[in-house]
């Protein structure tokens, strides 16, 4: 599979004029990309997320970037995050009628049973049209990716028996040619997947997947190149831990049944026994005030630097791609 975005990217579309490579350079030298990031995440990790999209994206972007911010109306916030929004958020309605060369789709905590139930779907699915129409490419991540493939082709995600939490090594398909690595350690946190033999069939490419058929990443080309992240390639090496610590406290508060299962690949094995020894204690005696008590907590040597380095490769594989057709609006 490669992610190359040629010049025939926007053929059907009409919203861009072939460019010559000539021109291309021209255009890049002459103004920066505009990427357009729309954070749907909840008001928890709202500021982290803006922040590790924001920081990755000028970290690999080959030139000058303008990073654009912008919300789902529709998506419920708390006032705090109603201030943010309206100090640097725009909403997608004012997207709608701007020039944005490629966009970045995150993710939401559900609150429905059924994605299109979501209060914010019809708002949802017009961005997804709107993409696919007038963007070069666009990333969709989580939630976003399984809304899109519902929206698109009808592709409902599955409820899993178990919680995916933990880093995945995930094989790439094609590395040669995609321009990627043979692997990447990615971050995933997710209660629900899609079936691969589903996604193949209708006319999505594999990019990395996980052993056992666990799909990482993949691609489909409409009028945008659309690329989907099940994982979280964003996410600080610190971000499960904090998840997982959280996950922890809504057990001891009550607001969640079972005790969390803990991230997989993660934890060096001090804090491994140190997690088994705190789950222990806090289901003989489930009470809030353990909470304080949250063991210290180090991660697997040179993970850190593994996450790093594959979040780099697959958003600087991604962008590289996008400003080498010099499709730029």
């Amino acid at each position: 599979m490669s992610m190359h975005l040629d010049s025939e990217l926007h053929r059907s579309t009409g919203h861009r004029p072939r460019t010559t490579n000539r021109d291309a350079a021209h255009c890049r030298d002459t103004r920066p990309i505009k990427i357009g990031l729309v954070n749907n995440m909840p008001d928890s990790a709202f500021g982290a997320t803006e922040r590790q999209f924001v920081r990755l994206v000028k970290e690999v972007t080959p030139g000058p970037v303008d990073i654009q911010l912008f919300h789902i109306p529709g998506v419920p916030r708390g006032e705090a995050a109603q201030i943010q929004l309206h100090k640097r958020y725009r909403t997608i309605h004012e997207m709608f009628d701007l020039e944005v060369d490629a966009l970045i789709v995150t993710g939401n905590e559900p609150r429905a049973t059924r994605l299109d139930e979501e209060p914010y779907w019809r708002e949802l699915t017009k961005m997804i049209d709107w993409a696919s129409e007038t963007t070069v490419t666009s990333v969709w991540s989580c939630l976003a990716a399984h809304a899109a493939v519902l929206h698109l082709d009808g592709i409902e995600r599955r409820r899993l028996q178990e919680k995916v939490s933990g880093v995945l090594t995930c094989s790439v398909a094609e590395p040669t040619r995609s321009g990627l690595p043979a692997t990447l350690s990615v971050c995933h946190s997710r209660m629900n997947g899609l079936s691969r033999r589903e996604l193949i069939g209708n006319g999505y490419e594999i990019v990395s997947e996980a052993p056992g058929g666990q799909v990482d990443s993949f691609t489909k080309t409409l009028g945008s190149r659309f690329l989907f992240l099940q994982g979280h390639p964003e996410y600080d090496a610190d971000s499960l831990m904090r998840e997982y610590r959280r996950d922890v406290g809504r057990y001891l508060d009550g607001t969640r049944e079972l005790y969390p299962e803990m991230p997989q690949g993660y934890f060096d094995s001090v804090t491994i026994v140190r997690m088994e020894n705190y789950r222990n204690m806090a289901e003989r005696n489930r009470d809030i005030r353990l909470f304080s008590s949250f063991p210290t907590a180090a991660l697997r040597s040179a993970l850190e630097a593994r996450l790093a380095d594959s979040a780099k490769a697959v958003f600087g594989n991604w962008l590289s791609a996008f400003a080498a057709s010099g499709e730029l609006a």
